[in-house]
């Protein structure tokens, strides 16, 4: 009697030891039955092992730091439990970024007023939104701003515009006029003038503007250096007229709709000549 007990005794410490050694390696003496979700992919599962780490080893379920595990590695599992890995994959996208170009205006007084010229060509820059996409099992799950880096920065387009006033000159022979800049004095001073007019004759205060490239005066005759256009009912036609400013007596031998009343336009031989002298007021004397 005596004897077969010590048998139970010792059948009964070799399972207790046995159990413990089971457990200690990670084995439960009760199965269990559990649900594993991977990747999206649900199976059910009969086990012995006793947490969620042991059992992923068991399934050969690979994973990773970033993937994530619904219960913790060290969870002890009971029947019924759903275990479900997450692949968790990141992704760092750029993405391209124009950076419009301003348009700046900048005062030319070398420019006449009203006209403008581009000086730089706009050219936008370019930046790259940095961002990091997170998938789950891949599908997109998540999309978050890194940061923005300057890839070229934008050069403005710059406009000149002109400042610079102008001066209306009458022409004489029609009401057109032209644009000139104001000078102070007449450029062409070389010429060798020989007429030795006095001032004696009647002073007359006078517009004086300038003209040049017609082929024909009002009188029918060829006009050159000395012909000046006038209004006939204050100069008649014919009327030698003195300017001091030339040293020279010219003819009245010309006409313009925009000449009227005391405005002489003088004939000069260039364009340079006309817009030198521009408009000015100045007396003149009538010598016959």
């Amino acid at each position: 009697m005596n004897f077969v007990n010590n048998k139970k005794i010792k059948f009964l410490a070799l399972g207790s030891i046995i159990a413990i050694g089971l457990v200690g390696l990670g084995y439960s003496l009760s199965s269990k039955d559990i649900t594993l979700i991977i990747k999206g992919k649900e199976k059910n599962i009969s086990t012995h092992k006793s947490n969620v780490k042991r059992i992923l080893e068991e399934q050969d379920i690979e994973y990773d730091g970033n993937d994530i595990v619904t219960l913790k590695l060290d969870s002890k599992i009971k029947s019924g439990d759903t275990i479900e890995v997450i692949d968790v994959r990141e992704q760092t996208i750029r993405q391209k970024k124009e950076i419009p170009y301003e348009t700046k205006i900048v005062d030319d007084k070398n420019l006449l007023k009203g006209n403008s010229t581009v000086s730089t060509e706009g050219e936008s820059g370019k930046n790259e939104l940095v961002y990091k996409i997170t998938y789950h099992n891949g599908k997109k799950v998540d999309k978050k701003f890194i940061k923005e880096e300057v890839i070229s920065h934008p050069i403005n387009k710059v406009i000149q515009k002109g400042i610079k006033e102008e001066v209306k000159v009458a022409l004489s022979r029609s009401e057109i006029t032209r644009s000139t800049s104001k000078v102070d004095s007449y450029i062409n001073t070389t010429k060798n003038y020989s007429d030795t007019s006095k001032t004696d004759g009647k002073q007359i205060s006078v517009e004086a503007t300038a003209y040049t490239g017609h082929n024909i005066t009002s009188t029918g005759t060829k006009p050159q250096w000395g012909t000046i256009a006038v209004d006939p009912t204050v100069i008649p036609y014919g009327t030698k007229v003195y300017i001091p400013q030339f040293g020279k007596t010219f003819i009245a031998e010309d006409c313009g709709s925009a000449i009227k009343g005391n405005k002489i336009d003088i004939y000069m031989y260039d364009k340079g000549e006309v817009y030198n002298w521009g408009r000015r007021n100045i007396d003149v004397y009538i010598v016959e």
